[in-house]
């Protein structure tokens, strides 16, 4: 399993940028590896952090979603609470972690394939699903620590298994 330092030095290489977290146009999409690995590492993260931290159980489920909901709902509440805010990179460390696990369960359960996607003009780690929609998973947790409950995770889920 690759280290943390290096996870954190491919991530960021690869992300940096901030893009909305579903698309509309249907943006270009190349798979990459390299995210796969990484995601795959951040989600078995994401897995002891929320046991170890939150004593919360994300067990790669559908139902999950509302445990993960429930672990981003007290960051968000860690983050309005502190002052100075977070910086961006700070909030995406936690975000790229509990947003691959979110991939991970749609990868898993239900066919996705991780990459880089363009949005915008930009291009990111993202996801597109097995019917050619993309989405970017670690750009909707990030929007959900930052801005709150009206970037519901479990909400998110069930709108990408209609795509």
């Amino acid at each position: 399993m690759p280290s943390i330092q290096a996870l954190l030095f491919v991530s960021a290489a690869l992300f940096g940028a901030n893009a909305l977290a579903a698309d509309k146009a249907k943006p270009g999409f190349v798979p990459d590896a390299a995210v796969q690995r990484a995601a795959t590492a951040y989600a078995a993260q994401a897995v002891a952090t929320a046991r170890d931290q939150f004593g919360i159980k994300l067990d790669g489920t559908d139902a999950s979603m509302v445990q993960l909901e429930a672990v981003l709902a007290r960051a968000h509440t860690s983050y309005a609470a502190k002052s100075p805010r977070p910086s961006e990179e700070q909030v995406m460390a936690v975000a790229r972690m509990y947003g691959s696990y979110l991939g991970e369960v749609v990868r898993v359960k239900h066919g996705g394939t991780w990459g880089m996607a363009t949005l915008e003009g930009q291009t990111l780690p993202g996801m597109r699903t097995t019917s050619g929609a993309n989405f970017w998973p670690w750009t909707h947790v990030s929007q959900r620590i930052s801005k709150g409950a009206g970037n519901n995770v479990a909400d998110y889920y069930k709108v990408l298994l209609t795509k």
